[in-house]
């Protein structure tokens, strides 16, 4: 054969995911030459980068292939390793990283894909008890359990790693921390030339070598003890350890500057197992933990440095305020408070930057205890790309029970009557991915293998942001081990209990003392993980403005919310902060619910939802309930009306369709009619067309109507009596519980403000247009008291 014929073959055996091993054993027999070259049942999923169509048929092939495929190498026998030429890999590993070096240089978009709840390769066993494994006694498509895969020494950015005997494959780095949109000089930082790595329990792939947690080792770790290199002690342009404090400060330094905290913190923890009574690097490892938002190992580290009695003045300043931060970001506002108001007695030059975390943290307080924020100046805030909010969670009148009805056990109820745009939660983010934790923008295409459902956006990436929390606050692994893993998975006990912040010692930060069992990560994101676009300039709701690439999150207690397509609270964004409250008036001891899906006004569309489906099977809330007793020929119905509703043309024909529509929905309250409310919208823009103002008003009255509104005051004309202008023209009756109940909160302002328009503008009624005016700040006061749009403030 030609070069450019080895060429591609070569190329064709990567794309198919098949070694030469598995050639030669497959050589015998045509049958297993077919299974591996079967397009459908065998090929693995083509690495393109394109965007997937968002066809459903596309979709299930995807799916079905990539099932098919990890059957496929699930079902094939395990086959012995056999080393290539070290330059088969280094070579072309050496001309890409070079091309992505100099593709880095300038903008560029980055597409990824990948697929999860694949069959899980983990060990718990501790790195002591393993006993060492190299390449050459290892088998492709097996988990050497009671093994470790050591010595490995890593050459470059796409991790290429070698053994003690020289022998070399490709390392596949899943969910590791700070790799989030990693530049190839953060992954080189990560892993540089010549480090070493330990994987317990490895599994060795077809494509190339992976499985099994990462530990990295040290010259110290006992497990190096005696081991030799075949090809000698030191991996060409490896970088050097430091001889000295100084130059262990200057690299962290160094990476600290360019914002990469995990390399300087790792950096910083190296010097101090070289120098451990340096209060230098110590207060440097906790201006990196600050930074990474580790605020107990800040905390641990920043009292460590204060038990030296000998320490200098000006560290001590640093310790006593890095440690009055820690324990701010830590939620004790008390404490923070009473360290920053000593610190500004004894240091008074430090007064008025103290002054200013003493008021943070009454603020906090405040907002912690009473619920008391200042949302304007949070929306201003939150306008800035990739915010990390800095607001105290609140949780008002409801709480965790146990509901065994209920998918994941356990539910949120009211503690007390709750009325109506009542401020229910306020929480943070336990972790949130968006555009801006990359250096270039990143898209990503998930095959999600536990739900069945292709994600696209930064849910891809979310796993990775878990285990990097974990890894700087290890008993945080307790607050996601109690959310609802999905039925493959063991229920999560029956109360949740809330995971306190404490001092903890991170003495080495990759290290992973506590394992942590990325399938389940992987699977409570499945079920848990939010899509949350924050408000902004101009909108007076969360708009799904950046579609699938909006900002993926994690929140704990607003996990817990139960779903219904008719829910009675609305949640919305500020940042990565999740504000709730009540879309209608909730007795004492009923369950609070929030809706899983975004947009559908019917059963059908509902149905279809493939998140709805994949989270619950069929939805069983009243909304859904009702529609299923009136059955699947009614349901349909309504759809074929409301399409016929967006293409009739003339107002008489939209008023004839919306009768029969309105026929369909007997039973129903009118807050549920969402297909009505569209309907009328539909009806009010064909009057607008054509200036027909009076009926513009009565289709406006109509919306407010099917919004669960009762409209006080329908009269057009006359003079209104000097009583009757200070009355609002509308009173809650029951909101829309609809699957855009927020949206419709929004729907609801503008309507009153079109009303206050056409009786200003078109009637020259300027007392009836200063009546709605006060209906639709009424209305917007009611759905999120105390926030104002970009305009209002």
């Amino acid at each position: 054969m030609s070069s450019k014929e080895l060429d591609d073959l070569a190329q064709m055996m990567k794309e198919l995911g098949i070694t030469r091993e598995d050639v030669m054993k497959a050589a015998g027999s045509p049958a297993a030459i077919e299974r591996l070259v079967n397009p459908v049942e065998a090929r693995v999923a083509k690495q393109t980068g394109s965007k997937p169509s968002s066809a459903i048929s596309d979709t299930g092939a995807e799916l079905k292939e990539a099932k098919a495929r990890f059957d496929a190498e699930r079902n094939m026998p395990p086959i012995p390793f056999v080393a290539e030429p070290r330059e088969w890999l280094l070579i072309p590993m050496q001309a890409e990283r070079e091309e992505v070096l100099e593709r880095e240089k300038g903008p560029h978009m980055n597409m990824k894909r990948t697929i999860i709840g694949t069959e899980a390769h983990s060990s718990t066993t501790p790195l002591e008890q393993l006993e060492r494994v190299s390449l050459r006694q290892m088998h492709i498509r097996k988990t050497h359990k009671a093994r470790m895969f050591h010595e490995v020494r890593v050459f470059s950015i796409h991790i290429p790693i070698e053994d003690v005997y020289g022998d070399i494959c490709l390392l596949e780095l899943y969910n590791y921390p700070g790799t989030i949109g990693a530049s190839s000089e953060l992954v080189e930082a990560l892993f540089p030339v010549g480090s070493i790595r330990a994987i317990r329990s490895p599994t060795l792939k077809s494509a190339a070598h992976g499985g099994g947690p990462i530990m990295k080792l040290g010259p110290e770790d006992e497990k190096l003890a005696g081991v030799k290199w075949r090809i000698g002690g030191r991996v060409p342009n490896s970088p050097g350890l430091p001889s000295i404090e100084e130059g262990e400060k200057k690299q962290g330094n160094g990476h600290y500057r360019k914002g990469r905290h995990i390399p300087a913190e790792v950096l910083y923890s190296r010097g101090l197992k070289q120098f451990p009574t340096s209060s230098v690097l110590r207060l440097n490892c906790a201006m990196a933990y600050l930074q990474l938002q580790y605020f107990g190992a800040a905390l641990w580290d920043c009292e460590t440095a204060l038990d030296n009695t000998e320490l200098p003045e000006s560290l001590k300043l640093k310790a006593l305020y890095r440690a009055a931060q820690a324990l701010y970001g830590m939620g004790l506002w008390d404490e923070a408070e009473r360290r920053f108001a000593e610190m500004a007695a004894e240091y008074p030059a430090e007064a008025p930057s103290c002054q200013s975390w003493i008021q943070k943290s009454r603020d906090r307080r405040s907002e912690a205890m009473e619920g008391r924020y200042d949302w304007v100046a949070a929306y201003r805030a939150a306008q800035t790309k990739g915010c990390k909010m800095d607001l105290a969670d609140f949780t008002g009148p409801v709480k965790v029970v146990s509901l065994p009805s209920r998918g994941g056990g356990r539910g949120i109820v009211a503690t007390r009557d709750i009325k109506f745009g009542e401020l229910l939660m306020v929480s943070k983010a336990f972790v949130s991915c968006s555009m801006a934790d990359s250096a270039n923008p990143e898209t990503y295409t998930v095959i999600n293998l536990i739900t069945n459902v292709m994600d696209k956006g930064y849910h891809a990436v979310t796993a990775t942001k878990v285990s990097e929390r974990i890894a700087g606050d290890p008993k945080a692994a307790d607050a996601v081990n109690q959310l609802y893993a999905g039925p493959s998975n063991t229920l999560p006990p029956p109360e949740y209990s809330t995971v306190p912040s404490e001092k903890v010692n991170v003495d080495r930060l990759l290290h992973f003392d506590r394992d942590v069992d990325i399938r389940r990560v992987q699977s409570v994101l499945s079920f848990n993980s939010f899509s949350t676009p924050s408000l902004g300039p101009g909108r007076s709701r969360s708009e799904d403005d950046m579609g699938d690439w909006n900002p993926s999150s994690l929140f704990l207690l607003p996990s817990l919310f139960n779903h219904s397509c008719s829910p009675n609270a609305f949640c919305y964004n500020l940042g990565d902060v999740m504000i709730i409250r009540a879309s209608c008036n909730i007795p004492t001891g009923n369950e609070v619910f929030l809706t899983y899906v975004a947009k559908g006004d019917s059963y059908i569309s509902r149905g279809k939802n493939a998140c709805l489906a994949s989270l619950l099977g069929s939805c069983n809330c009243p909304l859904c309930t009702r529609d299923r007793q009136v059955g699947e020929a009614v349901c349909k119905q309504r759809e074929q009306l409301s399409n016929a509703i967006k293409s009739s043309n003339t107002a008489l024909a939209i008023r004839s369709q919306i009768k029969k529509l309105d026929e369909t929905f007997k039973g129903y309250p009118a807050s549920d009619r969402y297909a009505m409310l569209n309907a009328h919208m539909e009806l009010e823009e064909h009057y607008r067309a054509s200036s027909d103002y009076t009926n513009v008003l009565q289709a406006l009255f109509k919306r407010l109507e099917y919004m669960g509104f009762k409209v006080m005051d329908t009269s057009l004309r006359g003079t209104l009596a000097p009583g009757d202008r200070k009355t609002l023209p509308i009173k809650l009756v029951n909101i829309a519980g609809s699957p855009a109940s927020y949206s419709l909160g929004s729907i609801g302002v503008n309507a009153c403000i079109s009303i206050h328009n056409v009786f200003a503008g078109q009637f020259d009624d300027i007392a009836r247009a200063a009546k709605w005016l006060k209906g639709g700040m009424w209305r917007k006061s009611q759905r999120a008291p105390n926030r104002l749009s970009k305009q209002e403030y």
